[in-house]
């Protein structure tokens, strides 16, 4: 819609409302669409099924994106509400963290909540070349993150920290979680419990 202004020119007339409405259709479309790639994995869902669960039209969808743009969009969403999924700034400070093993707790819970979406991220970046790229980048930058908590602690043996870093992400990954508590059986806790003393043996071996 446009509105006339003064001296005959013309401007896009942009209604809050409507974009308020358009931008809570495409979050519960990507809300939608987690859930039933969590639940049926990413070959599993069609952009058919995730029109019908969210109740809006298949044109709606595919407004919102692609059914790889839904997953990478859903996938962030878990993780930028989710702080212990990677809470590196309690495990890895100047002293040490104070409870090991209550971190870790919060973090192992973090890998259970978002594991299906996860491994629903996973799948698809062995299918599709774009979410293959997404995950590589996302890979890189915790390693770079991790990597940078670690010298501003001042654990970088020899000037190099990037082995303990490439040790503390494998531990807090959701591969290892997943590899210990759903393929090889392990309960929660004792996954909890090996993690912090694997995590507080490498960054002891880590301290100059």
């Amino acid at each position: 819609m446009t509105i006339p202004e003064s001296g005959g020119e013309r401007r896009r007339y942009e209604s809050p409302v409507r974009e308020a409405r358009a931008r809570r259709t495409r979050e519960h479309v990507v809300a939608t669409a987690g859930r039933l790639f969590a639940e049926r994995g990413y070959a599993g869902t069609s952009v058919r099924q995730i029109a019908g669960a969210a109740g809006v039209s298949l044109e709606t969808v595919t407004q919102a994106g692609r059914k790889a743009d839904l997953l990478l969009a859903a996938f962030q969403d878990v993780f930028a509400g989710d702080p212990d999924a990677v809470n590196l700034d309690a495990l890895v400070g100047p002293a040490g963290p104070a409870d090991l093993p209550a971190v870790v707790a919060l973090l192992a819970e973090g890998l259970r909540r978002s594991l299906p979406i996860w491994r629903a991220f996973t799948t698809a970046a062995a299918a599709d070349p774009a979410v293959a790229a997404v995950r590589a980048e996302l890979a890189v930058a915790r390693r770079a993150e991790i990597v940078a908590r670690l010298e501003a602690a001042g654990l970088a043996p020899e000037g190099d920290c990037g082995r303990l870093a490439d040790a503390i992400g494998l531990l807090t990954s959701h591969e290892a979680y997943d590899h210990l508590v759903n393929v090889c059986g392990w309960p929660h806790e004792d996954y909890v419990t090996w993690a912090a003393a694997a995590i507080r043996a490498q960054l002891t071996l880590g301290r100059p």
